[in-house]
């Protein structure tokens, strides 16, 4: 009986201890990566807003900015640059993880059905 109780009461203190302190015993290193990338987009897509939150879904995204306003081609398709940080994947190379980020961000579309029409790197991802 004693040494039940006596095992109890160490596992509690143990337990209290390890969640009062629980931040020193995670050292999980987060890289965080910055990138720019220029979105063509066909002309009545609304690309402030849903295209913007459809964007920051994507896995491992945190931050979306634009970098310089939004300019038209002779065909009326919008380009916009965007500064994008983002959350490195350990599984996965930087060209597996640009790959699977284009092809993410071609699929989206806003309420209207309007797409994205193409990604261009701009700037390559760079540790913050």
């Amino acid at each position: 009986m004693f040494r039940l109780y006596f095992g109890t009461c160490l596992l509690i203190i143990v337990m209290q201890n390890l969640l009062e302190n629980w931040n020193r015993f995670l050292n999980e290193e987060l890289g965080h990566y910055n990138m720019e990338v220029q979105l063509k987009v066909e002309p009545d897509t609304q690309v402030y807003g849903s295209i913007f939150n459809k964007i920051r879904a994507i896995e491992g995204v945190t931050i979306i900015k634009s970098v310089a306003r939004m300019e038209k081609d002779s065909n009326g398709n919008k380009y916009i640059n965007l500064n994008i940080k983002f959350l490195a994947n350990p599984a996965m190379s930087q060209p597996e993880f640009l790959h699977a980020f284009k092809r993410k961000i071609t699929a989206i579309k806003d309420e209207e059905g309007d797409r994205i029409l193409a990604v261009r790197i701009i700037k390559l991802p760079r540790k913050d």
